[in-house]
């Protein structure tokens, strides 16, 4: 006697009149299945995973889909904001994007070169869909004004999409610049190499942080006699050190800047630290250009530079302790560690 197969049936039978829901009428059975694997989603390896359109327009995906963390690819229980996808380890990494790829199905690209080269190591499926999503994320991100750097990675893209809404209602804030030039320049840095006291090679250990913020202005003394020094007089037109009505100067950033040496005064930049330290400057100042309000001016406030005394005199009345560090004036950024 012969086995016979067991037919896997399909649960749309139950839809039909009981003469064509027989569980043995294996060509009806299977029939269904396409319609139930495209329409309803069946827990099966056939078309690579594909997830039905029902399971793509449940509200947890569908309504997950247009906003860049993505929930629905993690457990309910995550609660970081931007769980990682291309910072988490290949395997890992890759199981999301797969499960990703299961609602969305990018098609393989075709190579052209497949019958006359070896082929080429990585999955070319995973491949394909991180280019869709990186497109993806450019058009979400273009619906909120903004162009993303391709050479970010995706968590960097998803997290400035995700942030971008709270700075727009900063834009022109001290407040809003530090947020904005943290997120863009993944400050703060934990880890800048320097010297540490006795040691002829460079470690990373330094911290690096920017801050924005407005000025304190001079305080306003209230007086009855107008000849009483420090008493506040409404002028007909503002001059510098005149206190402010406002109570501060809106027009005008401190844009801080705290080396290493500014936690610990004993670590020494090494020259990579240098390098990194003169390139964030650049970018910096880069930014702020583009970012401040148009009649608004930034001021450089660098603290953790290592401070050169006026003269070779030492400490005297003119000068009695160094003057404040100055980037490459009196603040030097790298020093070679003697052998």
């Amino acid at each position: 006697m012969n086995d016979v197969a067991q037919i896997v049936t399909s649960g749309y039978l139950r839809y039909l009149p009981s003469v064509f829901a027989k569980a043995d009428n294996g060509f009806v059975a299977g029939y269904l299945k396409i319609f139930e694997k495209l329409l309803t989603g069946l827990n099966d390896d056939t078309l690579d995973g594909r997830r039905g359109i029902q399971e793509l327009l449940a509200a947890g995906v569908v309504g997950n889909l247009f906003y860049s963390r993505f929930s629905f690819l993690f457990p309910a229980g995550d609660e970081q904001f931007i769980p990682p996808i291309s910072g988490l380890p290949q395997e890992q990494r890759d199981v999301l994007l797969t499960l990703f790829n299961s609602y969305i199905g990018v098609p393989k690209r075709p190579d052209p070169l497949a019958n006359h080269v070896a082929a080429r190591s990585g999955d070319d499926d995973l491949e394909a869909f991180t280019v869709w999503l990186n497109e993806f994320l450019g058009w979400l991100a273009s619906w909120v004004d903004l162009v993303l750097d391709q050479a970010w990675s995706l968590d960097k893209k998803r997290t400035v999409i995700a942030q971008i809404m709270a700075l727009y209602r900063l834009r022109g804030t001290a407040q809003g610049m530090s947020m904005l030039l943290n997120l863009m320049l993944d400050l703060p840095w934990a880890e800048v190499e320097c010297y540490q006291p006795g040691s002829s090679a460079p470690v990373k250990i330094g911290q690096l942080s920017v801050n924005v913020f407005n000025p304190s202005p001079p305080p306003i003394v209230v007086n009855g006699r107008a000849d009483v020094p420090g008493t506040f007089v409404l002028h007909a037109s503002y001059q510098p050190g005149f206190p402010l009505v406002s109570g501060y100067a809106p027009w005008l950033f401190v844009v801080q800047v705290l080396l290493p040496a500014k936690v610990d005064t004993d670590l020494v930049l090494a020259p990579a630290g240098a390098q990194k330290v003169q390139w964030l400057f650049g970018q910096l100042a880069i930014l702020l250009d583009a970012l401040k309000p148009a009649t608004s001016r930034y001021q450089w406030q660098i603290q953790g530079g290592m401070c050169l005394r006026a003269d070779d005199t030492g400490l005297s009345a003119e000068c009695p302790r160094p003057r404040a560090p100055q980037l490459n004036i009196n603040a030097v950024l790298g020093t070679r560690m003697p052998s």
